[in-house]
């Protein structure tokens, strides 16, 4: 799963967490260790699963410049 890989992308986002504690937190969601390291998606497999998304949020944000600078909403 990349135990280090999630504390990491966590430490990025201010949250500092240990490795055993993201292990165990997957593994009460039913989220075990992925067997097969080198199956992965494919790009044009993930857009086409997430089109949806990526085009609201590319057509629903506009960015506004205020008197603190320049904001996206």
């Amino acid at each position: 799963m990349g135990y280090t890989r999630i504390c990491g992308a966590l430490a990025n986002m201010g949250h500092e967490v240990g490795r055993n504690t993201v292990k165990r937190i997957l593994a009460e969601h039913g989220i075990e260790p992925a067997t097969a390291r080198d199956k992965r998606t494919p790009w044009s497999t993930f857009l086409k699963a997430h089109w949806g998304a990526i085009a609201a949020k590319d057509f629903f944000t506009v960015e506004v410049l205020t008197a603190p600078g320049l904001i996206r909403y």
